[in-house]
């Protein structure tokens, strides 16, 4: 197993796609702890883990608050004693409150830019001087194509995402010296189970949805040390839809 024994932390990984980069991670042999805002989320994820062989944790942590992230990386280490991965999974979107830029809520505004760009950031520092003192460790931010070509009535999200792949490389010029690796994924459009697939199939060229595992398969590589020499890189899942523009 590729990471045997690698303790790695999820955040957002009572969702979709943190889900399955959570078990990706397991399968792989790394003991993963689930961090969500969702701590019974979590923890049937982690439960599903448990009972597949792996050793996994779920963890409560809510990526707008400061105080949540010092405890739940103090909580990990309390407990595990090392962390070697860190997966930034956790953000979304406005949603039902999307709107025009200069429609939207300050509230949603803040909350948005929050959540996708404040939060890896200060997730990132809270792990980033462990890592250096044990001269190793792979952070793995989660992006957007919106964040390479902005998204329509998304500019906030657009704004986040973008940020997030710009830190992705700052941090990497930083950080490399101490044998860490800092890289990005940033996925087109990934419909969960409940939702109309459709509009997905219709944008990329491939003519199938992105999946969880698709994201999954890409974050598990860049984790291992085969993807040691890899840093500061931007890697887009969307089937092609970014090469031109297709469908919608």
């Amino acid at each position: 197993m590729k990471l045997q024994k690698k303790v790695a932390i999820v955040t957002g990984g009572a969702g979709y796609i943190g889900s399955a980069i959570a078990g990706r991670l397991a399968r792989a042999g790394a003991v993963v702890i689930v961090a969500d805002l969702n701590l019974e989320g979590a923890q049937a994820v982690a439960a599903r883990l448990v009972a597949d062989g792996a050793t996994a944790s779920a963890v409560e942590l809510n990526v707008c608050d400061r105080g949540s992230i010092k405890r739940m990386v103090q909580t990990v280490l309390q407990e595990f004693k090392a962390i070697d991965i860190l997966v930034n999974n956790a953000g979304g979107s406005a949603r039902k409150d999307i709107s025009l830029f200069h429609e939207a809520r300050e509230d949603v505004l803040d909350r948005i830019i929050d959540m996708n760009f404040k939060g890896p950031v200060f997730c990132a520092r809270a792990v980033i001087e462990h890592m250096v003192n044990r001269r190793r460790g792979a952070i793995i931010n989660i992006g957007s194509i919106c964040g390479v070509q902005g998204g329509r009535n998304t500019a906030d999200y657009s704004a986040s995402k973008g940020g997030v792949i710009a830190f992705t490389k700052a941090l990497a010029k930083e950080v490399g010296q101490f044998g860490i690796t800092v890289n990005c994924v940033s996925p087109g459009l990934v419909p969960r189970p409940d939702e109309d697939p459709e509009r997905a199939r219709r944008s990329n060229y491939l003519g199938r949805i992105c999946t969880g595992d698709d994201v999954a398969y890409l974050v598990g590589f860049l984790a291992t040390e085969e993807a040691g020499f890899i840093t500061g890189q931007n890697y887009i899942i969307d089937g092609g839809r970014s090469l031109a523009l297709k469908g919608d």
